[in-house]
């Protein structure tokens, strides 16, 4: 149904390779490319996004596959801008924070978003400030997806003044394993690069400053030993002396970097997601009563039954 607003065009090129492929569950041919007008671009993700709101269990089965192979066959950076935009929009604040979740698990994880991982963390263009900008947003739903952005961004200040906010949160089991998991993707290769900039530890210290405080979030659990032995492989003082030269070159390297990034304003994000997450904190009750109503009917027709 999803994907025949968008075949319905003669435009929309081999995507009918896209509908088998996704209907039968098997992938898409790398010659496959589809050419997408905007109009049925915008309409086919918006119905995408239906979809997943009125079929959970969809988006939880296959969810995950689905998008991937969108970002094959179309631009990852127009899909998850275009999701990100709708997101925005979506009054059902539940689902939004669990469909920000499923996106940045994917964006993590999948090798079929590597180059788009790739241009936001090096945000040396307007376009990946622009991008980042537009994620970021909408990724203020879930807070510890919105942390690993900013790490998967280098934008490890930010992730300081974010953490400082989360004493203000309610803390659950679900928000506790959601920093379990982004802790062990700390670990994996896809933060390599954030475990190397521990060596310039004086240069980085709002990154480690993000890890430690990501630490005190924790319990004292599997994750929690896991991130201290990390931080504890810090390197000694003594050697950050022999690394003044190198610390200069990449500096330099650095530079178009940072001029991108001197054009983002940090505040207003950060009062962004102040505003997003008083809006969940003002929805929390209401969505409690509407399940223990929906708890105490089901027990109702129980009995009647």
């Amino acid at each position: 149904e999803v994907l025949a607003e968008i075949s319905s065009s003669s435009a929309a090129g081999n995507s009918g390779a896209m509908k088998r492929a996704i209907s039968s569950g098997g992938s898409v041919p790398a010659g496959d490319a589809v050419a997408v007008p905007n109009c049925y671009f915008g309409k086919f993700m918006l119905s995408l996004l239906d979809l997943f709101q009125s079929d959970l269990q969809l988006l939880e089965d296959r969810g995950s596959f689905i998008i991937r192979q969108l970002c094959v066959l179309l631009s990852a950076e127009d899909i998850y801008q275009s999701l990100s935009e709708i997101l925005l929009g979506r009054e059902d604040l539940r689902f939004a924070a669990h469909m920000v979740q499923t996106l940045n698990t994917i964006l993590l994880t999948s090798t079929e978003l590597f180059e788009l991982r790739n241009q936001l963390k090096d945000l040396n263009t307007k376009e990946s400030c622009s991008l980042f900008c537009c994620l970021y947003r909408s990724w203020c739903h879930n807070p510890v997806a919105t942390i690993s952005l900013c790490l998967l961004t280098q934008n490890y200040e930010h992730t300081c003044s974010l953490l400082h906010l989360f004493s203000d949160m309610e803390v659950t089991v679900e928000f506790l394993t959601e920093i379990d998991k982004l802790v062990q993707l700390i670990e994996s290769p896809i933060f390599t690069y954030l475990r190397l900039q521990l060596l310039d530890s004086p240069q980085q210290s709002y990154l480690v400053k993000s890890l430690y405080g990501l630490l005190m979030l924790l319990p004292q659990s599997e994750a929690f030993h896991t991130l201290r032995t990390r931080l504890a492989c810090l390197p000694h003082p003594s050697l950050q002396q022999m690394d003044t030269g190198t610390t200069i070159r990449r500096t330099a390297d650095n530079s178009s970097a940072e001029r991108c990034k001197s054009e983002i304003n940090f505040q207003e994000l950060l009062e962004h997601f102040q505003k997003v997450q008083e809006s969940h904190k003002k929805a929390k009750p209401a969505a409690r009563l509407s399940q223990v109503l929906r708890l105490s009917g089901s027990v109702d027709s129980g009995h009647q039954a």
